[in-house]
């Protein structure tokens, strides 16, 4: 099942508003410490299965991916996919 990024960088940021990481009002600069945050918790993860089935690892990483959502939401990012998509593309062109 795809999930449309636009709508899950939304509710990204819904969740991170309720959780009190930000307020409606914050600055993008407080998702992108938030960023910074969930990847040094990930360098410190480990293969340990904290929350089935998941492990500290791909928990991490996922955190850091709902961070940076979080982060293209704030700062008006108008189509995430397409931007991903670009972004990979010129990658690819660097091979």
């Amino acid at each position: 099942m795809a999930i449309p990024l636009r709508k899950f960088a939304k509710r990204c940021e819904e969740v991170a508003i309720a959780n009190d990481k930000i307020t409606a009002l914050s600055s993008s600069t407080v998702s992108l410490y938030e960023i910074s945050r969930q990847w040094r918790k990930l360098a410190d993860a480990t293969s340990f299965i904290s929350n089935e089935p998941w492990s500290e690892k791909e928990e991490g990483a996922a955190e850091v991916i709902i961070a940076a959502l979080t982060y293209l939401q704030r700062i008006g990012c108008k189509d995430i996919e397409k931007c991903l998509k670009d972004t990979l593309e010129r990658q690819s062109r660097k091979l």
